[in-house]
């Protein structure tokens, strides 16, 4: 071969059949470069400490249902948490597989959440351009409530993960009205409505992005969507018309004007965190409301809708809660990581530079730095205003002797199911004497105590008492009156130790 055949073959244009696989490959790449640093950064926030901090009453109420027997569960659900029970299947396999430890039990979150995030930053590459959705994925991981709930036992963060996803779905579909697109669509809007029922308010929003869609375009196939709806609605009814049986679950939430005033707080984990997110995503906003509102109008219904709906529907449905709202979070970060995009668009241009695009960092940077005292309050031990019933377990089974027994009473927790995880592990522990059926066999998480206590007591002589109260309430405050009767009358109390709302008590029986 001559020197000139070679620099033509060295030269010779690629393969064309070869291009849309480069294509695709590069596509892939920077999919993937765009998606991974939220996500890792999202995985480390909410995976350091992830076991440190001992279970609360929701998450033992996980550990309870996710272990028992499908028999056992299937009653259970019959009952009580209905509109839960994906989520505790899928749980029920997960511990199967990876224990039942704190940070296993919370693992599933943690991963859930980074995906949440990555999937923030593929939605803003989508809705502004690469640089505004690295951004809105840093921000997502730098939310306190983030860290709080990528480290809980509950699917808060599959339902933002999912109705984010739902979201990219819709925009797909917008963008080419397939009906394959607009199933899958429906398929991603179910599966968050699976996880947590009120995501499906996720919906409202959804309408008015494609009322205005079709309003401008006057494309016909973007009704499919209603399909996409109806198939995500039919499939979750039956979870719903048996969430509605079941709906002294959630009457203990309360309505307040000190809740709906807490709500940005408790929504970002911190008042200053949601000042800095809500100020920069107001300014984005109102900069980006002539050229890109259609955008501007999802991400405001997305972020409004849901609690005026929730906050509306109250007396009826009883939803008003910053948890079941926590899929709102990423329609904040993404109007907020847009403000060096909106300062650029503003300005009349329409191409951006990478720097000034990336101006939204200086948001990531102060939601990190003012969030400090939100990230600790997220890994306190035990969960801010709840009884810690890890320290009292621990300090029964230190103390305790053969032949003891374990009584439980408080006002607003019962530590009976704590007390079970808590030493699940241990190879005696003092018996429930005051257990009169199994939570089990009544299909509930709490279980009825006996009628007549000095039967059921019997020749025990030494009884400890977990009460979640405080300092100055009685200790068997909760516990029925024949109950409480009978242990005024045949034990003695003696104080042992306090602990963060809740008290350990030995009860000796009087001569």
């Amino acid at each position: 071969m001559t020197a000139l055949e070679i620099a033509q073959t060295v030269t010779r244009a690629p393969d064309p059949a070869a291009v849309p696989v480069l294509r695709r490959l590069r596509s892939a790449l920077g999919t993937l470069l765009l998606a991974l640093p939220p996500a890792l950064l999202t995985l480390v926030l909410t995976v350091v400490g992830i076991g440190t901090r001992s279970l609360w009453n929701d998450e033992y109420a996980t550990w309870y249902a996710a272990t028992l027997s499908f028999g056992d569960l299937k009653r259970l659900i019959g009952n009580v948490d209905a509109v839960l029970a994906p989520y505790y299947l899928l749980m029920h396999g997960w511990v199967a597989v990876f224990g039942d430890s704190a940070a296993s039990l919370r693992m599933p979150s943690a991963l859930a959440m980074a995906a949440a995030a990555a999937l923030i930053a593929l939605l803003g590459r989508r809705l502004f351009d690469p640089a505004v959705g690295l951004t809105a994925g840093l921000l997502f991981a730098g939310l306190p409530t983030v860290s709080r709930y990528g480290q809980e036992a509950r699917p808060y963060s599959f339902a933002i993960a999912l109705t984010v996803l739902a979201t990219l779905m819709l925009l797909r579909a917008v963008q080419r009205p397939t009906w394959r697109r607009w199933i899958l669509y429906g398929l991603c809007l179910f599966a968050a409505a699976l996880m947590h029922i009120v995501t499906l308010s996720i919906v409202l929003p959804h309408a008015v992005y494609m009322w205005y869609s079709f309003r401008n375009g006057g494309d016909f196939r973007l009704l499919r969507w209603i399909a996409g709806v109806v198939l995500a609605v039919t499939g979750v009814l039956p979870l719903v018309a048996e969430g509605r049986h079941q709906a002294s679950a959630i009457d203990w939430i309360q309505l307040t004007g000190l809740t709906i005033e807490q709500l940005p707080a408790r929504l970002f984990g911190s008042g200053l965190v949601a000042a800095v997110v809500a100020g920069a995503a107001a300014l984005a906003a109102a900069l980006l409301w002539t050229r890109h509102r259609n955008t501007v109008i999802l991400l405001l219904a997305w972020a409004v809708f849901p609690p005026l709906f929730c906050l509306v529907t109250f007396p009826v449905l009883h939803l008003f809660l910053h948890r079941y709202l926590l899929f709102t979070l990423p329609a904040w970060v993404l109007l907020a990581a847009a403000v060096g995009f909106s300062l650029i668009r503003s300005a009349g241009q329409r191409r951006s530079t990478m720097a000034l695009s990336l101006a939204g960092l200086l948001v990531v940077a102060g939601v990190f730095y003012v969030g400090v005292p939100g990230q600790a309050a997220a890994r306190h031990s035990p969960v801010v205003g709840e009884p810690d019933f890890r320290g009292a377990a621990r300090s029964v089974e230190a103390r305790q002797r053969p032949g003891d027994a374990i009584a439980f009473a408080g006002a607003g927790r019962n530590g009976r199911r704590a007390f079970s995880y808590e030493t699940r592990l241990a190879r005696t522990r003092p018996a429930d004497v005051l257990v009169s059926r199994t939570s089990q066999q009544i299909g509930q998480f709490g279980t009825p105590e006996c009628a007549d206590p000095g039967r059921c007591v019997g020749n025990t002589q030494r009884i400890w008492l977990i009460t979640a109260t405080e300092d100055y309430e009685d200790p068997v405050t909760g516990m029925t009156e024949t109950i409480q009767a009978y242990l005024n009358t045949a034990f003695s109390f003696t104080e042992i130790q306090s602990f963060e709302h809740a008290r350990l008590f030995l009860l000796t029986r009087k001569a």
